[in-house]
């Protein structure tokens, strides 16, 4: 058979002659790839769960352990403080920091925060990281924030000792962790602010509920 006389269709399909090969090669890298990513993914995984139990003696709760167990929260320290206790990471220079810690294995926390003319705010953080619960001086009743920190049996127990027909009014707070801070932040609006804010900040009581 001449050129001439040649089926027409053999030149429009002589370019997709090599699909399949170059199909399988291209799957065969996107397979590759994705199980490489999926083994990198674990082992990452696995590494993170073999850290946390050192990870987790570093964060804040531990850190500032030793701060307000004499029944009163106590300020951030400042870098290079005799007590070689770390720093505030990005502290905020027009808010006076100070922090509670607690240890619910005693039995539940009663905190009390007496109001003023600058804005407060409480947030408890659990050990290991996040915050548990959050409240600002707008939630004062008669220029006081009260409330209770306990594990949900603590809770429990005291929702049975509650007199029968009545309800408490006391606001109880259920920590996920026996241990954690509770973190007093008093914003200044002027550097002569400090000496009010440290003293709000510094009066927020601490200590276990009867």
């Amino acid at each position: 058979m001449s050129a001439l006389s040649r089926d027409p269709t053999e030149k429009r399909s002589a370019p997709f002659a090599g699909w399949r090969p170059r199909f399988r090669t291209g799957f065969a890298r996107f397979a590759i790839t994705t199980l490489a990513g999926l083994i990198l993914a674990g082992i990452v995984h696995i590494v993170t769960i073999l850290a946390i139990p050192a990870l987790s003696l570093r964060d804040a709760a531990h850190a500032y352990r030793e701060l307000g167990i004499e029944g009163h929260a106590e300020p951030i320290p400042s870098p290079g403080n005799a007590r070689g206790l770390p720093a505030l990471r990005e502290a905020d220079p027009n808010v006076v920091t100070a922090i509670c810690s607690y240890d619910l294995s005693a039995g539940p926390m009663r905190v009390v925060a007496r109001t003023g003319t600058l804005p407060l705010g409480l947030t408890l953080h659990r050990q290991g990281g996040g915050v548990l619960y959050a409240i600002t001086d707008r939630a004062a009743i008669r220029g006081t924030l009260e409330f209770l920190v306990m594990t949900e049996t603590q809770r429990d127990e005291r929702i049975a000792a509650d007199e029968e027909g009545e309800t408490s009014r006391e606001l109880r707070i259920v920590s996920d962790t026996e241990q954690g801070l509770i973190v007093a932040r008093v914003l200044m609006r002027l550097p002569s602010d400090r000496a009010d804010a440290e003293g709000l900040a510094t009066g927020v009581a601490c200590g276990l509920a009867n």
